[in-house]
């Protein structure tokens, strides 16, 4: 395991995540995830649609998409607003058209389109980071995999 990802995990598993789901959770609702626990899933999930859609598996690349969106509707529902910010709106205003055009992509199975729509995609992750006042979250390619236990290369019949 490298260390970025043991350092995310880590970062995971000690991050203050009571209170925000104090915030947001009913007792007797049972378990609401934390913004930021569901915030780095969608990091790791970004991750791995761009090493899944880099190498042309196409079905692993729409597996997280899919995922991608799910953990993001939950942010809409969990927290439509945040420390007065309006958390909700802000992703679909800025976020869900260019999941649309990644989906579109990987739907085509065509890598030219999936980079420039994955690009417009971490761009728009960037631009909600700034206006939520989180300027200091910026989002990437990957350079590399940090999934070892995971191979990204689409199977062969």
């Amino acid at each position: 395991m490298t260390r970025s990802l043991i350092a995310v995990l880590l970062l995971a598993l000690a991050a203050p995540v009571c209170d925000t789901r104090a915030q947001n959770a009913d007792a007797s609702k049972g378990y609401a995830p934390g913004l930021n626990e569901i915030m780095i899933m969608t990091q790791i999930r970004h991750a791995k649609l761009w090493l899944a859609g880099d190498v042309g598996n196409w079905d692993l690349a729409d597996y997280e998409i899919d995922e991608l969106k799910e953990g993001l509707e939950d942010v809409v529902k969990y927290f439509p607003s945040y420390k007065d910010i309006p958390v909700g709106q802000m992703i679909e205003a800025t976020i869900m058209a260019p999941i649309g055009e990644v989906e579109s992509a990987i739907k085509a199975r065509d890598r030219a389109q999936f980079i420039a729509a994955y690009d417009k995609l971490t761009a728009a992750c960037n631009t909600c980071h700034q206006s939520a006042n989180r300027p200091f979250i910026v989002i990437q390619r990957p350079t590399a995999s940090e999934f070892p236990n995971q191979s990204f290369a689409p199977k062969r019949p």
